[in-house]
């Protein structure tokens, strides 16, 4: 299946189930949470990578956020900044905006900074909550490494002699499979994340100063900003106002505000200056932790047990009870995204590598249409749980309430017929690509592969992924 019929796939499981409602989901209109979209990260050594950084001003003693554009299969970091010291609540949403998750303080951490290890599908929320709102800055970085699918294993074992032909031992054993690791380093190089964030500071500190300097009323602030910036250095006080005559009383009266509006713009460009140290630091600090995270994503073998699934509906083991099929080529490498890496089984894989790409294609696309439906499943029952909660307590229209109900569930039911038409297009698929495998086996002397050993894995596949309510 080409990449593009992939997102199509999927794309349009979450189109015709998620149209009406949001996530995570609120029946406050009032809040509208700012979206924080991931982006593929082009420069050389960060091929897969995604992610956005994000500055902002508390203005509110409540912060809401989503973030999308990520998949299951990727590890994200979370980093939230509190730039000028203030501490701040965070904490990770995912079906409805109280039911927050494994909540962090940025005044208990020596650099101001939070940090969460997770792996979601679908959007989630981030909320930040302060006791005094006063406008003070604050970072949200997110960070998504390569796709990784590894951590359902080799299908397959070494063939035994005596399984080559059809009268032979069709014996199948059982196995868990094992997770494997790739060394490539995708360790940041370069300095190209600070010069990123850098240019988004010099923006940010400007528009800062030019909203504070332009936010005061009157002419006098006008007046003052063509002193600073037209008057040239040296100039003296005749020769700027030759030509303008004004009245000793309107003079007196404009020195007065003058020397008025000068001791307000030290002050805030005091506060600039205090702003702009707690930038740099927080941005210092930001950089080493991205370069430390991406190093962590080279070297920690175990990745899906540090970054654990953000809800119960993902996991990140292989199915139980999954047969282990005997092949005569079981040596073809596959790289962490789950593509063949190289040729190694001394001159079988040519015969299998596209064959086997495709049958490991399918597996995991099966893992994750059957996470999709479990968490969207888990997401609106949580919702309507929610909803039929505050109609009774909190004196929500029952009427608007019922309509609002009556849009979650039918998207319950596009969601069940788009499971069941993929499901049976991706069994087909699945099916085709095992065909592929039974020739390959045969070229290689195996008698009849598909009906002795592949039909038992097609099987366990057929009923693991079958929608069950």
């Amino acid at each position: 299946m080409k990449q593009s019929k992939i997102i199509l796939l999927f794309g349009f499981i979450f189109m015709g189930c998620l149209q009406a409602f949001a996530q995570p989901y609120t029946l406050d209109k009032a809040i509208r949470p700012i979206q924080l979209m991931l982006s593929e990260d082009t420069r050389d050594g960060h091929e897969g990578e995604k992610g956005m950084v994000f500055f902002n001003r508390i203005t509110d003693s409540t912060m809401y956020h989503f973030v999308t554009g990520h998949s299951m299969f990727q590890f994200l970091d979370v980093l939230v900044t509190s730039l000028d010291g203030s501490p701040l609540e965070v904490s990770l949403n995912q079906d409805i905006w109280n039911d927050e998750y494994n909540k962090k303080s940025t005044g208990s951490s020596p650099d101001g900074m939070v940090r969460f290890q997770l792996r979601a599908e679908g959007k989630f929320g981030i909320k930040i909550e302060t006791e005094n709102p006063t406008n003070s800055l604050y970072n949200i970085t997110v960070l998504a490494s390569p796709e990784e699918k590894s951590y359902l294993g080799s299908a397959f074992r070494k063939i035994k002699q005596s399984e080559m032909k059809s009268g032979g031992d069709a014996k199948v054993n059982t196995s868990t499979g094992a997770i494997s690791s790739d060394g490539n380093d995708n360790s940041d190089k370069g300095g190209g994340t600070w010069l990123y964030i850098a240019l988004g500071v010099a923006l940010l500190v400007i528009g800062v100063l030019a909203g504070k300097l332009m936010g005061k009323k009157g002419k006098n602030t006008t007046m003052l900003l063509c002193f600073i910036f037209l008057v040239p250095l040296g100039a003296t006080a005749q020769n700027y106002w030759e030509g303008n005559v004004m009245t000793m009383e309107q003079f007196e009266n404009w020195k007065t505000q003058f020397e008025h509006d000068q001791d307000m713009l030290k002050t805030e460009l005091e506060v600039l200056k205090s702003e702009r140290a707690g930038m740099k630091k927080g941005i210092e600090n930001l950089n080493k932790t991205l370069s430390n995270i991406r190093s962590t994503w080279t070297t920690v073998k175990n990745l899906y047990s540090s970054y654990t699934g953000l809800s119960s509906c993902i996991n990140s083991t292989p199915p139980s009870g999954a047969p282990s099929i005997p092949s005569i080529c079981t040596e073809i490498s596959m790289g962490e995204d789950g593509k063949i890496l190289e040729d190694e089984d001394e001159g079988c894989a040519s015969c299998f590598v596209e064959a086997r790409q495709k049958f490991n294609e399918r597996r995991y696309l099966f893992e994750r249409l059957a996470t999709i439906y479990k968490c969207t499943k888990k997401f609106t029952n949580a919702a309507i749980a929610f909803g039929d909660n505050a109609s009774g307590v909190h004196g929500v229209a029952g009427l608007a309430w019922q309509g609002e109900r009556i849009k979650i569930l039918k998207s319950v039911e596009d969601l069940e017929k788009a499971y069941d038409n993929k499901y049976a297009e991706m069994l087909q698929d699945l099916a085709d690509a095992m065909m592929e495998l039974n020739v390959c086996e045969a070229k290689y002397g195996v008698e009849d592969w598909y009906d002795r050993f592949g039909y038992m894995y097609f099987e366990f596949m057929k009923e693991k992924y079958a929608r069950k309510d």
